[in-house]
This record gives C-alpha cells, structure tokens and sequence, in this order.
C-alpha cells in the first residue's frame, strides 16, 4: 500500500526523534559514570570527546528533521536543543566546574544555525510549491497532494478550469493585465468552491481544484462558469477605463470510478474540460464513457488527416456553379474527399469536424487552396479567366491574423489570377471573431478576391452585420431549398434573402438545389446562379474540365 507523502514524513520525523533521544540518555548515563574516560581495551576515549561526536550526531538529526518537515521538524528540534542546554547547564551546576560550558555553547550555535536553515529552507519550499502569480499552490503542489488523495482510497472529484481565449486577454491588454486575471480568477474560484476545496494554479491560465466527495463539484462550479467582466488597473495616467471580457470552462471527474491512478484521473478530467471548450454552449462537462468513445474517435481521426497529407490519400472534386437564365457555367465549389490505399472513400463527415476541433483544419486548408490553384491555372489560361473556382475556408483561418498575407503567398507561388479565386466562409466565422473576419474580407477584396457568404440562414448572422460584409456573393442554405416548391412561407423568405443580397450589390446562388421545380421557383424570384445535383454533381477534375466545352442549353 502507498502512504501518503505526509505520512511518510511523520514515519522518518518519529525515527530521527528516537535516535536523538537514545543519543541523549546516552549522554545522560554516560555522565553519571566515575570515570571521564572509556577504556575499551587498549583503546582510551575522554568522555568529553565522545560527547562531542554525540553532540555533533543530534545536531546531524536535526538539520535532517528540518530538511524533511521545515515545521515539524524545527518544533522537534527546538525541544531537543532545549534539553541539551538543560544537560550542559545541569553538569556545570552538579560538577561545580565550567568544563561542560562548550555544550551550552554547542546548543546555543545548534539554535542559531538550525533557526537559520528553517527559515532558508522554508521559503525554498514555499517557492517551490507556490505559484508566483496567484500565490496559490501550483502544479508540483498538485501532483503531491493528488496522490495523498488517492493514497486515503476515499472517494472525491476532480475539477479542471481553464480561462478561453486568455492569450487574447495578453495580447490585447499586456502580460500584466493577463497576471491581474489570473489572480482574480484563483480568488474567485476558491470563493466560490469554500475552504474545504483547494485550488491550484496550473500551466497557462487552467486551474485545478480538488473537491470532497460530500460536495457536488458540478453545482458549486455551475456558478462559476459564467461570463466574466473584470475592470483593468490602469498603467498610463489616462483616465480610460479597460475592461476584459471572458468565460470559463470546466471539467468534472470521480475518484475511483473515472481512474484509480492520478494519471488517468486528471487526464480524464482534462477530456471533459477540452470536451467542454469545444462545446458552443455547455461550459461544464463531467466524465463519461461516451465522452472516451468521442476522444478516441477525435484521435483517430487526426492520425487519419495527418497520415493523408502525408501520403496524398486527399483529392479534390469539383462541382459546378451555373447562371440560372442560360446554364452558362460561373465556375466551381471545391470540395475535398479522401481515398485509403484499399480504394474504401472516407466521408469528410467524418473527418472534417474533427480537423476544425483541431488546427488541423488550418492545415487542410492550405492543401485545398493550392491543390485547386495549381489544377485550374493552367486551364484558366486555356479558356479564359472569366470563371470562378471557389474554396470554402474554417471560420478559425478567416480569422486568423495572418490569413490575407498567406493567401497572397499561394497566388504568387502558383500564378494564379486573383479574380478568379472565390474565398467561402460561413456565418459561423462572424460569432468567432467579427474584427479580424472583416479585415480579412476587406484585405482580400482588395486584391481582387472574392468572397462570398456560405449557408446563409443558418441564424448566427444578424442584418447589422451582413451590412457591414463586404462580400459579393450570397449562398442561400440547402435547408431553406428542400421545400421551397411546396411552402409560401419558405418562398417568401427566400426572396426576402435575394431581394436583401441584390441591395447589398451581391449576387445570389442557391445551393442544394436537385429538382426542376426548385429552379422554377428560383428564377420567379431571380436568383442568379445554382449549384445542384440537378444541373451538376460533384466532378472529378478531368471531367469538371469537360465541361468548360460544352455548349450553354437553353432553360
């Protein structure tokens, strides 16, 4: 059985203790004795040596008690220095002599050396167990008294809290600003969750708290989790006034039944806090098996994206875009698909959400965008630059800083016509970050591409917004497509989303679109352009090629 790193402690403090003492009777009888001398044999020791190395051994023991508990330790040692002074002082007094004087010397430096090395020693541990920003314990204090916890085999939970988008908190505001967060959030926590729960400060801006089982850790913390606004101390002399905005995420896991090791424990603590993040509206998540299942499935996932960039299992398919009056092809959307060396396809349901859960989708991107650069240049150049070829990107690349300029990179590396590149992004990318989305837009309109507004109706766009995008083209979802031939309501809305994009200066091209009647309804309202299973599934590249030679038929 495992004990506890206090209990061990108070083993090692009770041993060294006993082996003063026994030193000390030692001491004590061997003074009573007539002689000053121990012969053993031919060998003659004065007594006044002999108590001097044993004198030297308790002094040994309790540089030792201090070394293994700074406070038990020092208490334990004072008392024993205390009565080798009383030792010293009564041999002086029964001996009517001074010889015994050294020993109260002796003490009197053991007590000033031993006071010295505590309080040296102790704020060496404090700084080693203490986190310097918050002054809470940090994550080698954590590791320690998780496993003490464990060691008890009594049951408790385990809670990781991290802060989202601290590095934004940084970024905007300075590291000084990110350091007042962290403080205020470490005296929050231990507010809420009481005395009987502790809270650690751990990597970045992630805290740990262990609670007792009597506690419910998922209500306590439910107050917790909300959406925080804390005023920043200003370092300038101007009077504005600097708030940061954040949330917080949690997750939940039990003592034995989530892990019996604190290795497993806290890494399933950490999946319910990551499974949490990834969550657009539950902020707290306990542990389950589902919630493993669903880890696993992300992990596989990844090794399946990252084993097929490597190898090129990836390839791109195109489906074609067409003017609504005439069928005259407008371009392509670009979609991508994965093939394993079996010849099995891989849905990019599967792995697409799985790589924008991750940077990943980053990564996917980029191949996307020069894949389809580099197969249409040169057809472009053959047929004319008066097509699109369109290529959806993740509301985390829009967003991105740097996006523009690494779009700028690809057009110049494979020669690729500016105008006739097509950026997608969805109204998903305005709810992540509104600012830097809309100076991409802008930065890439200035350079001639174009950008347009994929599934649109699906709610996250309010009208201030969509005003405020410069973007020229407009995708009505497929899900307001599906009925549009049987219900009015659906009509009217539907042109309600032309009539708006048409006064923005934008076109409009309705996707999913797979029966006659669907186009009929679309061209009573004039929208622009379709994308469809009626007029075009997704084409391999050779073949979506083909189709710049035919001949528009007449609709």
């Amino acid at each position: 059985m495992r004990l506890s790193t206090h209990t061990r402690k108070i083993i090692q403090l009770s041993i060294c203790t006993f082996l003063a003492i026994a030193c000390f009777l030692a001491i004590f009888f061997l003074s009573r004795g007539i002689s000053n001398v121990i012969r053993l044999g031919s060998f003659i020791l004065p007594f006044s040596h002999l108590q001097g190395i044993i004198s030297s051994t308790i002094m040994f023991l309790c540089i030792l008690m201090v070394l293994i508990h700074y406070d038990y330790g020092y208490k334990i040692s004072l008392c024993l220095i205390f009565l080798s002074l009383c030792l010293s002082t009564s041999q002086i007094f029964r001996s009517h002599t001074l010889h015994s004087l050294a020993g109260v010397a002796s003490a009197t430096t053991s007590f000033i050396s031993l006071t010295v090395i505590y309080y040296f020693f102790k704020k060496s541990v404090i700084n080693n167990y203490t986190d310097l920003i918050t002054g809470f314990s940090n994550r080698k204090k954590f590791v320690e008294e998780l496993q003490d916890k464990i060691s008890e085999k009594k049951e408790f939970q385990l809670a990781c809290v991290e802060i989202e988008d601290f590095k934004q908190i940084n970024d905007l505001y300075g590291i000084q600003a990110g350091d007042y967060v962290l403080k205020d959030t470490a005296k929050y926590l231990q507010d809420i969750v009481g005395e009987k729960n502790k809270v650690y400060k751990l990597a970045g801006a992630t805290f740990a708290i262990i609670f007792d089982f009597a506690c419910d850790a998922e209500k306590q913390l439910s107050a917790a989790i909300t959406q925080r606004t804390i005023t920043l101390k200003n370092d300038d002399e101007s009077n504005l006034i600097k708030t940061a905005v954040f949330s917080l995420t949690a997750g939940i896991a039990s003592f034995p039944k989530d892990g019996a090791e604190a290795t497993k424990l806290f890494k399933n603590t950490d999946s319910a806090m990551c499974a949490a993040k990834r969550s657009p509206n539950k902020k707290i998540y306990v542990y389950s098996s589902e919630l493993e299942d669903a880890e696993l499935k992300q992990k596989e996932a990844e090794n399946l994206i990252h084993e097929s960039l490597e190898n090129n299992y990836f390839y791109l398919v195109y489906q074609p875009q067409f003017s609504i009056t005439d069928k005259k092809l407008r371009g392509f959307e670009t979609l991508i698909r994965c093939r394993r060396p079996d010849g099995g396809i891989v849905s990019p349901a599967l792995f697409i959400p799985a790589a924008e859960k991750s940077n990943l989708i980053l990564k996917i991107d980029d191949y996307v965008l020069k894949r389809a650069m580099k197969e249409f240049k040169p057809v472009l150049q053959q047929k004319g630059e008066n097509y699109t070829i369109s290529v959806n990107v993740s509301a985390k690349n829009i967003g991105s800083e740097d996006f523009t300029q690494r779009i700028k990179a690809m057009l110049e590396e494979t020669d690729f016509p500016a105008k006739c590149l097509e950026i997608e992004i969805t109204e998903y990318s305005l709810a992540e970050s509104l600012e830097t989305t809309i100076s991409n837009i802008t930065s890439l309109r200035n350079i001639g591409v174009q950008v347009a507004l994929d599934d649109f109706g699906t709610g996250y766009t309010s009208i201030s917004q969509l005003m405020k995008l410069p973007i020229n083209l407009l995708k009505i979802d497929k899900s307001l497509i599906d009925d549009i031939e049987n219900n009015n309501n659906i009509q009217d809305l539907v042109d309600s989303v032309i009539y708006m994009g048409h006064i923005m200066n934008c076109e409009v091209i309705s996707e999913g679109v797979e029966t006659e009647q669907q186009i009929g309804v679309l061209k009573d309202r004039k929208c622009d352009f379709v994308q469809g299973f009626v007029w075009g599934k997704p084409l391999a590249f050779s073949d979506a090629v083909s189709l710049f030679d035919e001949i528009p038929k007449s609709v």
